[in-house]
């Protein structure tokens, strides 16, 4: 198992970085860097379950640990999806994975995104670790050229 963390500094509010991370359409044009057409279903809250998934169905499956409004944001992924139904080989269902996502506001006014990822599989966590760099410069770009 791997774990992996990412930063990036954005030119906007934290209110707006948030914003535009988990608003529905915004996340279908920044998460394009890991497949064309992902999509999310469910809810925010604390406790809530997520599904994120492409096109064909397949994804994750994720309950919402932790929301604090624009500071922090932590998911334990539960399943994978195969054409929208649970996986029952999934590591994921013996040693569920977790995506942390953390704001703090820089000088100037500005956001500071860390993302962690803990557990994951040795292999997806690779792919993801090629994959994330892109998705964030793509939320960068997004959140800054927001008016």
């Amino acid at each position: 198992m791997k774990d992996l963390s990412f930063d990036i500094d954005i030119a906007a509010p934290v209110a707006r970085v948030w914003d535009c991370m988990l608003d529905p359409i915004a996340y279908r044009d920044w998460t394009r860097a890991f497949c064309e057409g992902s999509y999310y279903e469910g809810s925010w809250a604390e406790g809530s379950r997520m599904r994120f998934r492409d096109p064909d169905g397949n994804g994750m499956d994720a309950i919402v640990e932790q929301n604090r409004l624009h500071e922090r944001l932590s998911l334990r992924l539960v399943d994978d999806l195969s054409q929208g139904r649970p996986n029952p080989d999934s590591p994921l269902t013996r040693s569920p994975a977790h995506e942390i996502y953390e704001f703090s506001a820089t000088a100037g006014g500005g956001t500071r995104l860390a993302v962690h990822l803990k557990g994951w599989d040795d292999g997806f966590a690779d792919m993801m670790a090629g994959l994330w760099p892109s998705a964030l410069q793509r939320l960068k770009a997004l959140a800054e050229s927001i008016h």
